[in-house]
């Protein structure tokens, strides 16, 4: 019976022999996981520095918008009377500003009715919006309504499905328009109540009927029970009872005459939003408009900060352990350094056409011999006191004209920075759009302001056109802050197309061979393995089968010396 079990027969301990042999073979594909445990870490590195810009990149960006360094405090000498915000963009002054009376919106309400479910009438209801001007005696000149232009009649009709006091209510409540009904028990009876919900003279009421009932219009039975024509006279088309008149904000500011149809006026001190509240009974109230530099400190220090955050990442990424130390995983790789190239380089360049500042050491921020950045507070609260409107030139876009008349309105990642002309062939209105050119290629309007043509170096670009003259305007010179630019700079890193996707796609293309190369390595292990088991029981059964016929003839040998002696 042959010896099927290796190095029975023989001694020779085979498995031992080949498991040392499959060790030596083995030796590639343990070359091969250190290759690929390698990549990983790669991966895994390029990860954490994808999430260190992608970080950078947030704060960067809310850096980029020039609302963060034009702040501006707004602070009412009696906060009864108004409050007061600013965008940034006013002038840093103190104003006297006197409220002698609130805007309200007009009120209007009908006869008194037993239940809310009597009947009111068959009809449609007309209400407009408009300026009511009362009759003057001398010289005579009648009362008129002129109609508000950006308001339309809101038509109700009234049949027998909703003919109701509570049903004129839902109807008119259902159009979700600009007036509101509601119902009031003055104690005995049912009125309803029609309110404009916007205030000012502008917003007056007029309501108009087409009875169904007694086909009149004008007299107090039926549905022209709720006509209001505030020219007409009581009874006869007048028929509701003006319970609040609409009447405009009436104000003054630094002995100026105000005139606003709202509370909230927007547009009566540049940049600055005021919140009437009350009457400040002829008692004018202060108000100042300042820098408020802690929010702009706030700003740059955040800058500073993700910078350094930043920087902190990229150098654990790429440091040199030395002897005995442990290096980064991306000790010079030339990704890494060509990232960190572009972002000191938006970094080291001045900021051309920003105004009197142009650089980051003018407000204090300077490079440090470790690479990092510092804030030198006493540096940045002088440029604040002496040239606070161009700080933000110096992180966001930003443009300057020549022409006083022309302010920047915005851009677009496509504007690049340069200095353009600019002509205007036509002036905008909110009706109208302007028209004109910017660096000599036509520009398209937008009410009053033109912006550069698509395709175009100045794509994006949009200057408001605050009247003046026809013809040539002078240039206006735009610039892209360092914010800005790093923000262009980390979309364009960070994009499916970037320099760090196409790095980690070729990682991930290497790793993908490494372990096609072990599964071929390990599906040929295997058959070595096989041939190596087969070739050694070969030679386990050979020596068996020697060390049995050497058994074999010692035995014959001594038998015959035996026989031989005797």
């Amino acid at each position: 019976m042959p010896i099927t079990s290796a190095g029975i027969g023989s001694g020779l301990d085979v498995n031992s022999i080949i498991t040392g042999l499959m060790n030596v073979e083995r030796q590639p594909l343990t070359l091969l996981a250190t290759k690929k445990s390698a990549f990983q870490t790669q991966v895994s590195a390029y990860g954490s520095l994808k999430s260190a810009l992608s970080s950078f990149q947030t704060s960067v960006s809310a850096l980029s918008s020039p609302a963060k360094f034009n702040v501006q405090t707004a602070i009412s000498g009696n906060a009864d009377v108004f409050t007061a915000t600013s965008n940034g963009s006013a002038a840093v002054a103190n104003y006297a500003v006197t409220v002698n009376q609130l805007a309200q919106q007009q009120k209007l309400g009908s006869a008194g009715f037993t239940n809310i479910s009597d009947p009111v009438g068959t009809g449609t209801l007309s209400i407009s919006f408009g300026t009511f001007t009362p009759e003057v005696l001398i010289p005579l000149t009648p009362s008129t309504f002129t109609p508000n232009p950006n308001k339309t009649n809101l038509n109700i009709t009234i049949n027998s499905s909703n003919n109701s006091l509570a049903g004129l209510r839902d109807a008119i409540n259902a159009q979700n328009a600009s007036v509101t009904a509601s119902i009031v028990n003055d104690g005995s009876t049912n009125r309803l109540v029609i309110t404009s919900k916007d205030t000012g003279e502008i917003n007056s009421l007029k309501i108009t009927t087409v009875d169904n009932d007694d086909n009149d219009n004008t007299n107090t039975a039926g549905l022209s029970r709720f006509a209001y024509d505030p020219t007409a006279a009581v009874g006869s088309g007048k028929n509701l009872s003006s319970l609040q008149d609409a009447k405009n904000a009436l104000l003054n500011i630094d002995g100026i005459p105000v005139v606003k149809s709202s509370n909230t006026v927007t547009d009566a001190i540049e940049g600055v939003t005021l919140n009437l509240l009350k009457s400040s009974n002829s008692v004018s109230v202060n108000l100042g408009i300042a820098t408020n530099q802690d929010k702009i400190k706030e700003s740059v220090t955040a800058f500073v900060d993700a910078f350094n955050k930043l920087d902190t990442t990229m150098r654990n990424l790429t440091r040199f352990g030395g002897e005995g130390g442990s290096s980064g995983p991306l000790l010079g790789d030339s990704t890494t350094r060509a990232i960190t190239n572009q972002i000191k380089g938006v970094l080291s360049k001045s900021i051309e056409g920003a105004g009197s500042l142009t650089t980051l050491n003018q407000l204090g921020v300077t490079f440090q011999r470790d690479g990092k950045l510092a804030l030198d507070a006493t540096k940045l609260n002088s440029a604040m006191s002496t040239n606070v409107k161009d700080i933000s030139a110096l992180f966001a876009p930003s443009a300057k004209a020549t022409d006083p008349l022309i302010t920047f309105s915005g851009s677009t990642s496509k504007t690049q920075s340069g200095t353009y002309a600019v002509t205007v062939s036509q002036l905008g209105t909110t009706t109208t759009n302007a028209e004109g050119t910017i660096n000599g290629t036509t520009a398209t309007g937008s009410t009053t302001n033109l912006v550069g043509a698509t395709g175009t170096v100045a794509e994006g670009l949009s200057l408001k056109i605050n009247g003046g003259s026809l013809g040539a305007r002078g240039t206006v010179t735009f610039s892209i802050g360092y914010a800005a630019q790093l923000d262009a700079v980390l979309t364009n890193l960070l994009s499916t197309d970037g320099l760090l996707n196409a790095r980690t796609t070729g990682i991930a293309t290497s790793i993908k061979r490494v372990d096609d190369q072990s599964a071929k390595i390990s599906s040929r292990l295997a058959s070595v393995e096989a041939r190596y088991r087969a070739q050694y029981t070969r030679l386990d059964t050979l020596l068996s089968s020697m060390s049995t016929t050497s058994s074999f003839l010692t035995q014959q040998i001594k038998t015959l010396n035996a026989n031989n002696g005797s």
